[in-house]
């Protein structure tokens, strides 16, 4: 998919592609693609931004999952 970089929602629809890409090789299951597309609806209803506490459970996430 060829996305324009000035594309307001570029770096959401790079992501999709991944994960879609993800899921034909299957690396993902149906159901984080689900999650995914959930995700993109929060944001929308939050205004398109990532809120403090959710960056927060990212990085802790993201934490949990090097020292696994």
């Amino acid at each position: 998919m060829n996305i324009p970089k000035n594309h307001p929602r570029y770096k959401s629809l790079l992501n999709r592609e991944k994960i879609v890409e993800a899921l034909d090789r299957e690396i993902l299951a149906k159901a984080g693609l689900i999650a995914h597309g959930r995700g993109e609806t929060f944001d929308y209803l939050i205004g398109e931004r990532t809120t403090d506490i959710a960056l927060r459970a990212i990085k802790a996430a993201a934490a949990m999952l090097v020292l696994a």
